[in-house]
């Protein structure tokens, strides 16, 4: 997947400073209460309800060489939810302006030619698998959180996500290139609002 991480190191600055988000160094310091967290997962669990409709819809826009892994995408998302239903967490909370304007972005996003919506999706994907990674705390409270986003499933499918979205981005051609190019600023863009969101949640329940 050397295009793939080329392809992100062409923004690793924006890419830096999201992994330096304040509430991702307090969330690894251990400054962040139970409260703080789940009240976070909570909202999260609502974008992640898009990220499914999402990758539900790519499923039949992929080749058929493609779709082995994006079932088995769709598969671990509803498998998340689950987890993160029995979570001690408000499933009725409405859905954060931040994350809104995510939703809104996946819904445009899926106007897109297949190339770029595989390899935004990587994208997405390794923006929060970088972040977490960055900040998990190690055990304590959230140790059964931190086992969860490090398991060795959630490896697999984005080991697996990434050789076809290399395909996909060694197929595009030099227009979709420029249009993911400039979807990566958007996603990075997002991906702060959603951690400023989870920052304020902190500080509420702190």
């Amino acid at each position: 997947m050397k295009h793939l991480l080329a392809l992100r190191d062409a923004h690793w600055e924006g890419w830096q400073r999201l992994l330096g988000h304040p509430f991702l160094r307090r969330l690894a310091a251990g400054e962040v209460s139970e409260r703080g967290v789940y009240a976070w997962m909570a909202h999260n669990y609502r974008f992640v309800e898009g990220l499914l409709e999402f990758q539900a819809h790519l499923v039949p826009r992929a080749p058929r060489a493609h779709r082995l892994v994006l079932a088995h995408g769709l598969v671990g998302i509803v498998e998340d939810l689950d987890w993160m239903a029995v979570q001690p967490i408000d499933l009725d909370v409405p859905a954060h302006p931040a994350h809104e304007r995510y939703l809104a972005f996946l819904r445009l996003l899926e106007q897109e030619p297949y190339t770029v919506e595989i390899v935004s999706l990587w994208m997405i994907y390794r923006a929060f698998h970088d972040a977490w990674s960055s900040a998990a705390p190690q055990g304590g409270l959230f140790v059964d959180l931190v086992e969860h986003w490090a398991a060795p499933e959630f490896q697999a499918y984005l080991h697996d996500l990434a050789e076809v979205a290399e395909e996909a981005w060694l197929v595009a051609s030099e227009e979709e290139r420029a249009r993911i190019h400039a979807l990566i600023e958007e996603i990075l863009r997002l991906e702060w609002g959603g951690w400023d969101m989870a920052n304020a949640l902190a500080e509420r329940y702190s």
